[in-house]
């Protein structure tokens, strides 16, 4: 398969994960069953960002600065993989005024107006490491750890609507919008990886690579596995997803 045609495919299928996740909370229900799976499901995308974020957007981040022959010994990709990780925690734990994501449209009834926004800016970042890509086989990667994520992360975004009782019309086109966010990114990376000079393309999918790597590392850690933990029921089990997860990584790494 063409790696254009597999980048078509992959945004038809986030657009389908986002619109879902994000319209299922205006049915009102989930019951038990459904949380428990959500939750393992949201370990299991734990372990894929973790997986995806070490063992494959920063070694390939390494590499493309290696390709770029700098002649400099200082380590870019980890000092990128940083900053990447500490703008998504500036956007979450510093912009917001203390107050958790969470807490906001449960008061007031105001929109959710800073978790649209970070979820956005995630998006945006993941959506652009694989349009940036050119390995299909780097491309799957990313978009296994994308799409284990988007369902559950327009489904937040959908609660906490739901929870600021935001108008239906404004409801869906909020997730109709947010669930564009990543495939914008895809078209915006693709666009980068077409330019005619092959070494300014490289600087761009070594720099995104690892900006996404960081914020990935973030996502899985602090917005995740955080979360799952949080409970104190099945936690072995939900251990044993997360594993799953990061050896799914850890196995697609011996053909990448």
């Amino acid at each position: 398969m063409e790696i254009l045609g597999f980048k078509a495919i992959s945004i038809i299928l986030i657009i389908t994960a986002g619109v879902f996740g994000g319209l299922y909370p205006l049915r009102k229900v989930l019951g038990k069953n459904g949380h428990e799976n959500l939750m393992f499901g949201n370990a299991f995308a734990g372990g894929i960002f973790l997986g995806a974020g070490l063992l494959h957007m920063l070694p390939d981040s390494i590499e493309n600065f290696g390709n770029l022959s700098l002649n400099i010994d200082y380590p870019f990709p980890a000092l990128l993989a940083g900053f990447g990780f500490i703008f998504v925690l500036f956007l979450e734990k510093v912009l917001v005024r203390e107050e958790s994501l969470e807490a906001i449209g449960k008061t007031n009834n105001q929109f959710p107006t800073l978790l649209f926004l970070v979820l956005a800016i995630h998006s945006i970042i993941a959506g652009m490491s694989l349009g940036l890509e050119t390995s299909f086989a780097s491309g799957i990667v990313i978009f296994i750890a994308i799409i284990a994520h988007k369902g559950s992360a327009s489904f937040a975004l959908g609660v906490s609507m739901a929870n600021s009782n935001t108008q239906k019309s404004l409801f869906i086109k909020t997730i109709l919008f947010f669930s564009i966010m990543t495939p914008l990114g895809i078209i915006i990376g693709s666009i980068l990886s077409e330019i005619d000079s092959s070494r300014t393309a490289l600087w761009f999918e070594a720099i995104f690579d690892a900006l996404a790597a960081g914020t990935f590392v973030y996502i899985a850690i602090l917005d995740i596995i955080h979360e799952v933990f949080e409970a104190p029921k099945k936690k072995w089990a939900k251990f044993g997803v997360l594993i799953l997860g990061f050896l799914l990584m850890a196995g697609i790494a011996i053909w990448t």
